[in-house]
C-alpha cells in the first residue's frame, strides 16, 4: 500500500472512530446539512501569497456535513490569469474532517485533511487539527489550528485566530471581525527558502490577516456576504517571501468582494 494511500486510511479510521463517538446526539434525530456557496473576489489570496493578479477570482465551494463529520470541494476560477491572458480553472481543493464539541470548557476539537489539486505544479496534501472556544464574558472565539503538509513543500502551519460576531439591526444581518496570524516552520528550502540563506528553509511569522464580513439573511435558505481582507507580512524576511511567491509582488494584499450561500 502507498504513503498516500496509508493517509487516507489512517484518516478515515481516526474521523470514524470519533463520529462514533458522538453519542450526545441520535442518529435519527440528526439531518444532513448542505451548504453552496460563490465568493467572487477581487484577488486569491492563500496563506498571505496573491495567487492572481489584476482579475476577478470565483471560487464555488460545497459542504456536506452529518453528526460533526463533513467533506468539501472548492475551487478557483481565475478570470484573467497571470501568464495566460485566458480564464482558467486553475485549483481545486478536497477536505474532510470532523468537528467534536463535547470537550470541557465548551471547546471543540476539528481534525481531518486538505488535498490539493493545483495546476501546473504538484498536488499537496495536508493533515490538520484545531482546538477553538468562545470566551463566555466577551463572545471573542479564539482558535490555534497547526497544518502538516506530507507529500510536496513539506512544512507545518501554526495558525492563531480570533473572531467576534455582532448582531446588526437591519434585516437580522451580522457583521464578523476577524484576525488570524501564520507561523511557518517549513523543511522545503526549495519552495520557502530563508531570505537570509537560500540553502536554509524559512522558518518564523509570515502574515496577519484582518477581515470584516457582513452576513444578510436572503428568505430561508440564502444568505449575501460582503466582504474585506486585508492582509501583510510580520517580518522583512517574510516581507521578502511573499513577494517572491505572490503573483503581484507584493507582501500585502487588500481585497475583498460578495458571497452568496444557500444552506439546508
Amino acid at each position: 500500500m502507498g504513503g498516500a494511500r496509508r493517509i487516507w486510511v489512517v484518516l478515515g479510521f481516526v474521523v470514524f472512530g470519533l463520529w462514533l463517538l458522538a453519542g450526545g446526539v441520535r442518529a435519527e434525530e440528526a439531518k444532513p446539512s448542505a451548504d453552496f456557496t460563490v465568493d467572487v473576489l477581487s484577488q486569491y489570496v492563500w496563506r498571505g501569497f496573491g495567487l492572481s493578479d489584476d482579475s476577478v477570482v470565483i471560487q464555488p465551494s460545497m459542504t456536506v456535513s452529518y453528526l460533526g463529520a463533513y467533506v468539501n470541494l472548492w475551487g478557483n476560477y481565475d478570470t484573467d490569469e497571470k501568464g495566460s491572458d485566458d480564464a482558467n480553472w486553475n485549483e481545486t481543493d478536497f477536505t474532510f474532517g470532523y468537528t467534536y464539541d463535547k470537550l470541557p470548557y465548551g471547546m471543540s476539537l476539528d481534525v481531518g485533511g486538505i488535498y490539493y489539486a493545483l495546476d501546473g505544479i504538484d498536488d499537496s496534501f495536508e493533515l490538520f487539527a484545531g482546538l477553538s472556544a468562545t470566551c463566555p464574558k466577551t463572545g471573542i472565539n479564539f482558535g490555534l489550528t497547526i497544518y502538516r503538509e506530507l507529500s510536496h513543500y513539506p512544512g507545518t502551519w501554526y495558525e492563531l485566530s480570533a473572531g467576534r460576531d455582532f448582531g446588526l439591526p437591519w434585516y437580522k444581518a451580522t457583521l464578523s471581525l476577524s484576525a488570524s496570524a501564520m507561523y511557518l516552520d517549513s523543511d522545503d528550502k526549495g519552495a520557502y527558502p530563508d531570505p537570509d540563506d537560500p540553502n536554509d528553509e524559512f522558518s518564523g511569522w509570515l502574515y496577519l490577516q484582518l477581515g470584516a464580513e457582513v452576513s444578510v439573511p436572503v428568505g430561508r435558505y440564502f444568505t449575501v456576504t460582503p466582504k474585506v481582507y486585508y492582509s501583510f507580512s510580520l517580518s522583512d524576511d517574510a516581507d521578502d517571501l511573499i513577494e517572491d511567491g505572490s503573483w503581484d509582488n507584493h507582501h500585502d494584499h487588500f481585497f475583498g468582494g460578495v458571497s452568496v450561500s444557500f444552506s439546508f
